[in-house]
């Protein structure tokens, strides 16, 4: 292995030790806490804890520190470094099992030396419950059942590790996966938004030019504001409006005194999440079928509220005076339904009615 090798493994080790996540420490607290515990039981059944409970806490302690130290530095670090980005083969746990079997060793030379540091030697004859001239055992057969013992306590510990990050890497999956999911479909949106916004200034051409100019201007303004929006696969209720708006703006521009437009929306609610181009779809849904097909005038209500402290609510309702002829495949609507689903599964609820005059939507979402 040559130096740059070398350096590059040492900077990848260090980066790996340095580097842990929020709940591997809460767990690694947890676990430890626990295994205090567990020691201080123990000494209580082998030492006469009266005699010596202030050596005992602190060679507890000692022992949990030099046993995360050993976790952390060796276990944890092979793992990451050989086992989690590779194929597990019956090679890689040959070895695997090898290094836990060295570690083990080692790990018991470090406990044996932390007994010999004065406060810390507990190993006191006349401080033990039991008689240990009695116990037939020859220093090798201690010293194998430690070694195995530790061994499989590392084992264990290792699987447990490989488990819980293989978890949070199945769950990691998952949530790019949705995102991807999220994305696609509101890829999906685009082209049809489009295409109603180039029917509306074709028919302007022939009436009125100069509005026709001014619904370019504006098509261009929503336009750069929703690409930026469509890099995201979620938006913020704001960020919702300000794309609807202009979307509104451009067929007011076309629908003219048709369209009565009414918005409620709660300011606190502004900073809430959405899939992108949520309500831009039910808003461009609400004109497509029930305002555009009328020569009446048609109300789109836009109004988002707060429940409670758990739950807020987004609605959307137009008139409706006249069978809609446009495309009634409610693409649309089915993409946004899908979208919430995997945005925020069972958390949000999903209400759609409809009369002889009014259709409306609502939305129960859960507050962030």
């Amino acid at each position: 292995m040559n130096k740059e090798a070398i350096k590059q493994w040492w900077s990848e080790y260090l980066s790996i030790v340095f580097t842990t996540t929020k709940s591997y420490k809460v767990v690694t607290v947890i676990g430890y806490f626990f295994s205090f515990a567990m020691s201080i039981y123990m000494y209580q059944a082998f030492v006469a804890i009266e005699s010596q409970y202030g050596p005992i806490i602190i060679r507890t302690l000692v022992d949990i520190v030099w046993a995360y130290l050993v976790t952390h530095l060796f276990i944890r670090s092979y793992i990451k470094m050989r086992l989690l980005n590779s194929a597990l083969t019956t090679r890689s746990v040959i070895w695997f099992s090898i290094f836990i079997l060295i570690v083990s060793v080692i790990s018991l030379a470090g406990s044996y030396g932390i007994e010999k540091i004065g406060i810390l030697e507990l190993i006191d004859k006349e401080n033990l419950k039991i008689d240990v001239s009695k116990v037939d055992i020859s220093i090798v057969e201690i010293s194998v059942w430690a070694v195995l013992n530790t061994f499989m306590t590392l084992i264990f510990w290792a699987m447990i590790y490989l488990f819980w990050h293989q978890q949070i890497h199945r769950k990691q999956i998952q949530k790019e996966m949705h995102q991807a999911q999220i994305q696609q479909l509101t890829n999906q949106l685009n082209p049809h938004f489009l295409f109603n916004a180039f029917n509306s200034i074709r028919a302007l051409i022939y009436e009125d030019k100069d509005k026709a100019a001014d619904t370019v201007t504006q098509l261009s303004e929503l336009f750069r504001t929703h690409l930026q929006a469509h890099l995201k696969a979620k938006s913020t209720l704001e960020d919702e409006w300000q794309v609807s708006s202009r979307y509104l703006a451009i067929e007011s521009i076309r629908l003219e005194e048709r369209l009565q437009l009414k918005v409620d929306i709660d300011d606190v609610l502004l900073s809430q999440h959405l899939p992108t181009l949520t309500l831009l779809t039910l808003v461009e849904n609400a004109i497509k079928h029930g305002v555009s097909p009328n020569s009446e005038a048609g109300v789109i209500n836009v109004r988002a509220m707060k429940i409670n402290n758990k739950y807020w609510q987004l609605s959307v309702g137009n008139s409706v005076n006249k069978q809609s002829q446009a495309d009634g495949t409610n693409t649309g609507m089915k993409n946004v339904k899908q979208r919430m689903q995997l945005m925020f599964g069972r958390k949000y609820k999903w209400q759609q009615s409809k009369t002889d005059n009014y259709f409306e939507v609502k939305m129960e979402c859960p507050i962030a």
